[in-house]
């Protein structure tokens, strides 16, 4: 007896712990991507980690918004010029942001132009 009893609450846990598995979400930090080295595009990365919060694959000259947690970028392949703005419209002057660069903190550059 006491050992179907085990049995019972064995399968009564895994059956638990598969339903919680499935409908708790995973939180934002267990989602995260993270550098991989060789990587493609250009990729920007969180303050002082290796956490990656934008990217862009191809260079287009569009205009785009810095990801706001950025602190640094690689541009990894295919970016022969990548200005960065300390405007939101990409007006003003520009800082080349070629190949791996870093800034002082999040926000410094608000825009970015990859052509």
């Amino acid at each position: 007896m006491r050992r179907f009893t085990s049995r019972i609450a064995a399968g009564l846990a895994a059956a638990l712990i598969t339903t919680l598995a499935v409908t708790i979400p995973a939180s934002p930090a267990a989602a995260a991507e993270t550098l991989k080295v060789p990587d493609t595009g250009l990729v920007f990365y969180q303050a002082y980690t290796q956490i990656i919060v934008g990217r862009q694959a191809t260079p287009d000259g569009i205009c785009r918004p810095v990801p706001a947690e950025a602190i640094w970028a690689i541009g990894w392949n295919g970016f022969g010029s990548v200005s960065g703005y300390r405007t939101s419209d990409c007006t003003g002057a520009a800082s080349e942001l070629n190949n791996f660069h870093s800034w002082p903190y999040e926000g410094y550059y608000l825009s970015y132009r990859a052509g």
